[in-house]
């Protein structure tokens, strides 16, 4: 072989390559920026958010602060539909979910909400902004004791103190609308 035909075979050998390099290059980008199909809403079991079932949750007495600093305990509201949120305002996710369940809140009427705010203060423009009142883990015993280890997380109790369904991570608000329904239509 002559020096001219090896050069030509390495540099097919290198444009064949970096063609390839291309294709699955740009093949990768038109994946990630294509739009998933859209899809259906269905019950809680296949929501359209990113959450994630919390597994074996089961009922815990716990204890957290009001604003005001006196101590409220989950046991008080025993006979009652119940849905605690754990959340936080340094995750914006959190802030969102809890935003939503601002605005339903007089929807659902015969639910006890429990916006519990693991960090130590609210930020006072979110405060304003809320109608729902707010509760402190201070003691992190609530986090610890339903082994919340993602904000936020939505645990829904139904009457006899059991947790009827728990999620944590962002949701939607068909999704979380349709927790809440089933909430309301056990109790």
């Amino acid at each position: 072989m002559s020096k001219k035909t090896i050069i030509i075979f390495i540099l097919s050998i290198l444009f064949v390559a970096l063609a390839g390099g291309v294709y699955f290059y740009a093949n990768n980008e038109l994946k990630k920026n294509a739009k998933a199909p859209e899809m259906e809403f269905k019950l809680p079991e296949e929501e359209l958010s990113n959450t994630k079932d919390l597994e074996n949750i089961t009922y815990v007495d716990i204890s957290f602060e009001n604003s005001d600093g006196n101590l409220n305990k989950l046991s008080e509201s025993k006979d009652m539909a119940t849905m605690i949120l754990f959340w936080s305002p340094d995750n914006q996710d959190s802030v969102e979910v809890l935003k939503k369940v601002d605005s339903m809140n007089e929807k659902y009427e015969n639910i006890k909400f429990y916006m519990i705010n693991t960090s130590d203060t609210t930020p006072k423009e979110l405060e304003d902004e809320l109608t729902i009142d707010i509760y402190y883990d201070k003691l992190k015993e609530g986090a610890s004791k339903f082994y919340i280890t993602e904000l936020p997380s939505m645990i829904y109790i139904q009457k006899n103190n059991e947790v009827l369904h728990a999620k944590s991570g962002f949701t939607s608000t068909d999704a979380l609308e349709a927790n809440l329904d089933i909430l309301a239509e056990n109790f």
